[in-house]
């Protein structure tokens, strides 16, 4: 085990057993949840290399490719979802009530090719969330922390074993083109056995649609054509659901109720 954990373990145990008025538990920024946070930056302190999402071209430019946009949302129940490169991910965090650190306990995601060097730096970008650690007093999203910017955004950071720091903030980076796909809308909700999605004249593409627990686990995954408008659920338990929905590099996510 790290030594900075191993002190950190050593110091959560003295502050329980020798002075139970200090152990309280830290208290998360309520803005650490229900919004979307977007990946800036990765700084590594071993190697004091910074990985920067702005600008971002694995290939030099040649080819050129398309600003990417990570992010990731956590609501207040500790579920999760969010975006890579071209994969999304969701799953669940555990709290440590002492600490106010958190880990993932469970965690899914597409497995699609996003290009060569795209692939290989996807997980680093997914980080903590994409990752179970079998310890479990292990804590890896370390000291999480927002602030309030002078231009009125908010930035989220944390730490994570052993020597990474994880930038993100409220608004997306510059020359990222719209990804969020506000032109799809499902309904009803509450919903039994058929969904229907209204798109506008501007979504002609076909939309992949992945639905998730509020556990994490992907349950339903569908491939709508360009024609198609309705989607069959009637295999889905009663329930809250999360609907991902991507066109292209577009996607946006939607709480649904099954009755």
């Amino acid at each position: 085990m790290l030594i900075k954990e191993s002190i950190k373990l050593f110091t959560t145990f003295f502050l329980c057993l020798c002075c139970p008025f200090l152990a309280q538990a830290q208290t998360v920024d309520p803005d650490f949840f229900n919004q979307t946070w977007y990946l800036y930056e990765i700084f590594d302190s071993d190697t004091n290399e910074t990985f920067t999402v702005e600008g971002y071209q694995p290939y030099g430019g040649n080819p050129e490719i398309e600003q990417i946009n990570p992010k990731i949302t956590i609501d207040d129940n500790l579920q999760f979802l969010g975006l890579g490169i071209c994969n999304t991910i969701s799953g669940t965090l555990e709290k440590d009530a002492i600490s106010g650190d958190f880990r993932t306990i469970t965690t899914d995601g597409t497995s699609d090719a996003c290009g060569f060097f795209e692939d290989m730096d996807e997980p680093y970008i997914f980080g903590p969330f994409a990752n179970i650690e079998p310890d479990p007093l292990l804590y890896t999203i370390v000291d999480p922390t927002v602030t309030t910017n002078s231009d009125g955004f908010q930035t989220m950071t944390y730490t994570t074993q052993p020597f990474l720091q994880y930038t993100y903030r409220n608004t997306p980076v510059l020359n990222t083109p719209e990804n969020d796909l506000a032109t799809v809308a499902i309904y009803p909700n509450p919903a039994q056995n058929v969904l229907h999605f209204q798109k506008t004249a501007t979504t002609e593409l076909a939309l992949d649609v992945r639905i998730i627990s509020v556990s994490g686990q992907l349950v339903q995954t569908n491939r709508l054509e360009a024609s198609q408008k309705s989607l069959n659920i009637a295999m889905l338990a009663p329930g809250l659901y999360f609907v991902n929905i991507s066109e292209g590099n577009k996607s946006s996510t939607h709480k649904l109720i099954v009755r």
